[in-house]
């Protein structure tokens, strides 16, 4: 059966010129209207025993520059009118500006610009995670592909094959997270008209490496194995709750020994100093006694005590790897006192669920911590000490038992 094309003129053109008293020049006008269809209307193509419609989309080239093409699509078996309905839709979408805009432009090219323009907004640390997650994973896997034909079912099934080589949970969604960035930039710039990898499945989260916390008698255990520098860096982490990259960050003009506080001003990573991780992390810390004690102590050892001077810091001033301290220093210290091994982040939680312990309230914790939500403070980083919960046992037993206790002469029966 040979094809059969079907028009469908845009409203403005169906009966166009017809008037009342001109019944003949309308009638002739309106068979024009059926013969001649507007540019971009769209039409039915019946092929066979289905249809195939026709229609004209944006497209954006790899240069930026846009044009209208012409698309096809098959729609096989059904009715006319069904097919009509379909067509008129992406008819009215293209006559509404919400066209879908097909870019040709690939994840390699927008990802690299991404790079350029948007990645310098995050800090040095984010940085260089999410360009590693983009060269070891995103652009092996999408680099090739142009920003159109990167669909949700894809990404799908991308996380499947994560899953099969063995990612955490948390790797998997670390590396989507840098996907969505990079895509959710293509939408701001025009390629893309949502992002695919929203609404994508993702497995369960869940921890690989145990959370804990030192005990007190742990901590003390672990300061009297530490050299004098170690003992100050790992002492005042425990008893202030600062971020690495605080900790190591710390100017002796930011300590005042006669106010017993310290400022958190900066935060360093690889080397490169900055603000702290969030706004909340610029803060004031009230210092303890102790706290004051492992300074002073190290203070005398210090080869500069000059105000801009690093706290802790190199022979040559410059600032230390906190990795390195851990693999030199603290590693090994842990594994002599048979400890499982004590990380920055073990020291920051311990501070959080001492403070919890001794009934410190929450919001008070996080502010100190430099938290913006205490949920983060409570849910992450605090943990149940050793021997609390027994604590609390026997304190809930003992307040219940003064209060059903009763003497024996009162169970006698009333009369």
């Amino acid at each position: 059966m040979p094809s059969r094309v079907i028009s469908f003129p845009a409203p403005a053109t169906i009966g166009a010129g017809l008037n009342r008293e001109e019944p003949t020049r309308g009638k002739e006008r309106s068979r024009m209207a059926r013969r001649k269809r507007q540019y971009g209307s769209g039409c039915l193509l019946e092929k066979g025993k289905g249809w195939v419609m026709r229609w004209r989309e944006i497209e954006i080239a790899p240069d930026g520059t846009k044009k209208r093409v012409l698309r096809y699509e098959t729609l096989g078996p059904m009715s006319r009118r069904q097919a009509a309905e379909i067509l008129s839709q992406k008819v009215a979408t293209a006559s509404s500006g919400k066209a879908q805009t097909r870019s040709l432009v690939t994840f390699r090219t927008l990802a690299s610009e991404w790079q350029a323009a948007v990645l310098p907004m995050y800090k040095h640390s984010t940085q260089k995670h999410r360009r590693f997650m983009l060269s070891k994973h995103l652009l092996p896997r999408f680099g090739d592909k142009a920003l159109s034909e990167i669909t949700r079912q894809e990404i799908q099934v991308y996380v499947a094959h994560l899953i099969q080589q063995g990612y955490a949970p948390k790797s998997i969604d670390h590396t989507i997270d840098v996907l969505s960035a990079v895509l959710r930039t293509a939408m701001k710039w025009g390629h893309l008209q949502e992002n695919p990898a929203r609404g994508v499945e993702l497995p369960t989260l869940k921890t690989v490496r145990p959370k804990w916390a030192l005990t007190p008698d742990q901590a003390a255990r672990l300061l009297d194995k530490m050299s004098p520098l170690g003992r100050a860096m790992v002492g005042l982490a425990i008893l202030s709750g600062l971020r690495r990259g605080e900790l190591f960050a710390l100017r002796w003009r930011d300590i005042d020994e006669d106010k017993r506080t310290l400022t958190v001003r900066e935060a360093v990573y690889d080397g490169k100093f900055s603000t702290p991780k969030t706004e909340a992390g610029l803060r004031q810390i009230p210092l303890s006694d102790v706290a004051l004690s492992f300074i002073g102590v190290w203070k005398r050892h210090a080869g500069s005590t000059a105000a801009d001077a690093l706290v802790f810091a190199t022979k040559t001033g410059n600032s230390i790897s906190p990795n390195n301290v851990l693999r030199r220093s603290i590693f090994p210290a842990c594994t002599a006192l048979n400890l499982p091994k004590a990380t920055w982040l073990t020291f920051r939680r311990t501070y959080s669920s001492w403070s919890h312990d001794k009934g410190v309230p929450g919001k008070v914790v996080a502010q100190l911590m430099g938290h913006a939500n205490v949920d983060t403070t409570l849910n992450v980083y605090t943990q149940v000490l050793d021997g609390s919960l027994r604590a609390a046992v026997d304190k809930i037993g003992s307040e219940l038992f003064t209060i059903v206790q009763c003497p024996e002469d009162s169970q006698a029966p009333v009369g």
